[in-house]
């Protein structure tokens, strides 16, 4: 298996072929230095196999290189020691470990970097601000910065660096001449335009040796629709060819920038396994140094069929080690079937936009390695406990249970075990990457010998006859139908049946909801009839506003062309047979909008009436997921049922 071949990035000999690329996670502490848990996130992908971490961005310039508040910076001489023992914990398991070098250029934020951002040139960024363009007093002095940031990660035992040069950061907008419009020794030309890389590769190699491995991440292609003269792939390859004659021990080839559609710089549910296959190649066929491969990969096979087509030397994986640090472990075992699969959500991405840290939907450990690195106690005792629910927490928990030794019954009321993951995959095709969740959780729950009843809906007094010492309650949430005129005519139905196929939809139709669960509706719809007229109606100022961009974009993408029409900031007030009414949150206008069809997607509340039921003839009931909590996330479904059965104390 050549994924698991020894190979070469310069002088420096990595055990596999597999790569785990660098990826925010904001971790670190806010004077740069890496946490424990950051140290403890690393060392569980080291102990899982990868043969090579690339860690998360260090910053070089602390006055307008600041890209994130938690950043990991080393140029502060107090650093090197709590990064030398981070370098330690990895390289204990034969796992080697390179420094992103960063500097975000024109997308850092102005309020983190006292007011100001620079750039090669003054070309507006994506927010519309506009950049100070570099001097080249301030060229030389961020070029020594980044030397001298790869001679302290060598000091902290670091076996390399990365030159981050991609996706619209500022050595990405030197490289590109839609960025680049200086007249300097700097601009024009590939080599002019390469030179501020290419003389950090030199300065690197003078001050750490030419055994210190040096490489660059960079765009081979931008995918840019909003400038025209951004890199293209024939761009890539001249700036490959020059990085490698620079020096350069090995190339990461990504794509994109801040310009480019959300999803097509961050890859949701749609994008296929090895999708940029192509690119990676062509940049691998132009130069003899190693290159690292990203594409989206999920799946041993995938990794190994790149690598023996040749497409790339090394395999980049990035997200598929935060859902399984194990991925390489199991791969090298024949344990496919066993991997938690990244589904592509980007709840990742999502997370780390929001609430400032990354989180990860199938994997509850993310970020927590330190609170959860000991398995869960194992005092089941064969004590009987009933999960009723077969989604993903109540999978979850019943599994984690199992393995701690407990008796296990499951029950589920429909006749297949996945809850709303079904309808997820049912949604399009492309969602058959949520489904692996299901098939994961599934196995996990047969490795721990749980019991599952099929087509048995649970009621108090049913799962009582089993004598079960607690019940975890997993039945998910009930959909919201308010009390409105004509809410129960016969032309509206709920979003589940027509995901599931349990109710066809024909003529005008007018879909209540305009989160994720309504514009899924709305694709399904459209690949079943083309032809269809819908409306999406929600009461926020606009359509898809819960939804982290890149999956709006995602979903928006597959209905071009479609005849689509979206109202935001309307209220629904009643349902006619002919119509839907609404009143304009803007001007409280009422409005009519004609409708054949009216289908509810505005999501679910908590079941209180089932959680009293049940604590009314238990005194232990432990609600999880949706049961309790709306809105439901597979996220926190997952995190509800691993932690809660991983705490469940038998004696309490």
């Amino acid at each position: 298996m050549k994924l698991l071949e020894k190979g070469y990035l310069g002088t420096c000999q990595i055990k596999n072929r597999a790569v785990m690329t660098a990826m925010t996670t904001g971790y670190a502490g806010l004077d740069g230095t890496p946490t424990e848990q950051l140290t403890r996130y690393y060392e569980e992908r080291a102990k899982g196999g990868v043969g090579l971490i690339v860690t998360e961005i260090f910053r070089v310039n602390q006055v307008h290189g600041v890209a994130f508040p938690r950043q990991m910076y080393a140029l502060n001489p107090m650093n090197i020691q709590p990064l030398a023992q981070m370098t330690a914990r990895v390289h204990q398991y034969g796992t080697k470990i390179f420094a992103q070098i960063h500097h975000g250029g024109s997308t850092n934020a102005p309020e983190m970097n006292n007011g100001r951002i620079v750039a090669p040139s003054a070309v507006p960024n994506v927010s519309g601000v506009m950049p100070d363009p570099l001097t080249l007093e301030e060229i030389e002095e961020l070029k020594q910065q980044f030397i001298m940031t790869a001679a302290a990660c060598k000091a902290a035992d670091f076996d390399g660096v990365e030159i981050h040069g991609a996706h619209g950061y500022l050595l990405c907008e030197f490289l590109s001449p839609a960025f680049n419009n200086r007249e300097d020794r700097y601009g024009g030309s590939v080599e002019n335009r390469c030179r501020l890389i290419t003389e950090i590769i030199q300065g690197i190699k003078a001050v750490c040796g030419k055994d210190f491995p040096v490489g660059v991440r960079f765009s081979c292609d931008e995918h840019d629709p909003f400038h025209p003269d951004s890199l293209k792939l024939s761009d890539g390859v001249e700036i490959a060819k020059t990085l490698e004659a620079a020096g350069a021990d090995f190339l990461d080839v990504s794509n994109g920038n801040y310009f480019c559609p959300h999803s097509e710089n961050e890859e949701p549910y749609s994008y296929a396994q090895g999708c940029r296959e192509k690119e990676t190649k062509t940049i691998k066929d132009a130069v003899s140094v190693p290159v690292i491969g990203v594409s989206n990969i999920k799946s041993p096979s995938v990794a190994e069929k790149l690598l023996q087509d040749g497409a790339c030397d090394f395999v980049g994986i990035g997200r598929q080690h935060i859902a399984d640090p194990e991925w390489i472990r199991k791969a090298a075992a024949g344990r496919d079937d066993e991997i938690a699969h990244c589904i592509g959500c980007l709840y990742c991405f999502e997370s780390l936009m929001t609430v400032g840290y990354m989180r990860c939907s199938v994997n509850p450990k993310v970020g927590r390695e330190g609170v959860f690195h000991e398995a869960p106690e194992k005092n089941g005792c064969g004590r009987k406990v009933a999960v009723v629910g077969g989604g993903v927490a109540g999978m979850e928990a019943a599994a984690v249970l199992g393995q701690r030794g407990f008796d296990v019954t499951l029950y589920e009321k429909s006749d297949v075990l996945g809850g709303e993951l079904n309808l997820a995959c049912a949604s399009a095709p492309y969602k058959d990457k949520v489904g692996w969740l299901a098939t994961t959780l599934r196995l996990a729950m047969e490795k721990a010998d749980v019991k599952v009843k099929l087509g048995v809906e649970a009621t108090p007094e049913l799962v009582k006859e089993g004598s079960p010492e607690a019940v975890f309650l997993a039945s998910g949430g009930k959909p919201i139908v308010p009390d409105l005129p004509g809410i129960c005519n016969a032309n509206v139905s709920l979003a589940s049946d027509v995901i599931s196929g349990k109710k066809k939809i024909t003529g005008k139709t007018v879909i209540i909801g305009g989160g994720l669960t309504g514009l899924e509706t709305a694709e399904k719809l459209f690949r079943e009839d083309p032809g269809l007229d819908i409306t999406v109606v929600d009461m926020l100022p606009k359509i898809g506003m819960t939804m982290y961009p890149a999956i709006f974009d995602d979903v928006m993408k597959q209905m071009d062309g479609r005849a689509l029409t979206l109202k935001p900031g309307c209220l629904l007030s009643g349902i006619t047979e002919d119509g839907v009414k609404v009143i304009r949150t803007e001007d409280q206008a009422a409005e009519v909008i004609p409708a054949d069809q009216v289908i509810l997607a505005m999501g679910t509340k908590a079941d209180k009436d089932l959680i009293c039921a049940f604590e009314k003839e238990f005194s232990r009931v432990i609600p999880l997921g949706q049961t309790v909590k709306n809105p439901g996330r597979i996220a926190t479904s997952m995190f509800d049922g691993y932690v809660n059965a991983r705490g469940f104390d038998p004696a309490a």
